[in-house]
């Protein structure tokens, strides 16, 4: 028997936007029991005090990362202490992305509990007045090579890949949507406009999967977001439960405009095996 021992949630509905994981998110999470028996399960923590920079170029491996980035593009250590990446590059139509090499999570019935947390902020002058500079997606990818337009593919749109998390539009700047999709399939929004964020301010952006009801559930700031996502047991549907995917963060620039940046703070991802 599994006892959660780490977090402990007390329902709030008040959001939290400080460093530390969300209560509402993790109160039932064994991390630390997953840390000493990983027959339990999978736990993965990173708050990027030692990851590699990513240099422009094609995709190339940085430890446990991979990483892209576009001509004049990085991923790089930022200003704020504790750990932090910050994704730009300097002109149009070019991004930067990072990806952990590993896919050892699988959303789907049949699996094991799932839970996703990051804190990402976008830095864009103006965030809720001037759009179109550059769009963010943070979440879950598969095994995709990435690339200047994978996992964003263009203004507004993702590739055609498997995915699962938030995405930030070039032309809705200020506000985060809740998306999936499966290859060959039309892509999803689960929640639209699900997150307003505010230039330059941090803000925490969850997941949930829970195998007894199949409900995936969004959250922000450690609040339950209003859309939900009930995963479906066939394979091969619009979600991509069929595929392992990892952990990805990435941006891409708008054409013509004066390019922004993005940043994460840390992310960290748990599944439990099945039945556990």
């Amino acid at each position: 028997m599994i006892n959660p021992i780490y977090y402990k949630s007390n329902l709030s509905t008040t959001e939290d936007s400080s460093r530390g994981p969300s209560a509402n998110i993790w109160g039932d999470c064994p991390v630390l029991e997953i840390i000493r028996d990983p027959g339990k399960g999978v736990h993965f923590f990173d708050d990027f005090i030692a990851t590699p920079d990513v240099a422009a170029g094609a995709e190339a491996v940085y430890g446990i990362y991979k990483g892209f980035a576009s001509t004049g593009g990085s991923v790089a250590e930022g200003a704020s202490i504790f750990g932090e990446k910050t994704l730009s590059s300097d002109g149009d139509n070019e991004g930067a992305s990072l990806a952990t090499v590993s896919k050892p999570f699988k959303i789907a019935r049949g699996q094991g509990r799932f839970w996703f947390e990051c804190r990402v902020k976008v830095g864009i002058t103006n965030i809720t007045t001037t759009d179109n500079k550059h769009g963010t997606f943070v979440g879950l990818i598969d095994t995709s090579t990435l690339s200047a337009t994978v996992p964003i593919a263009a203004a507004g749109t993702l590739a055609d890949e498997n995915f699962v998390g938030f995405h930030q539009l070039e032309g809705d700047s200020d506000k985060f949507d809740t998306v999936y999709k499966a290859d060959g399939v039309t892509q999803v929004t689960v929640g639209a406009d699900a997150v307003t964020i505010a230039d330059d301010t941090y803000v925490k952006l969850g997941m949930v999967f829970d195998p007894n009801t199949y409900k995936l559930t969004f959250f922000k700031n450690g609040v339950v977001l209003a859309d939900s996502y009930t995963v479906v047991a066939a394979a091969g549907t619009d979600f991509p439960n069929d595929v392992n995917m990892g952990l990805v963060v990435a941006v891409l620039n708008a054409t013509a405009t004066t390019p922004g940046s993005s940043s994460i703070d840390w992310w960290r991802a748990a599944q439990l095996v099945a039945g556990g």
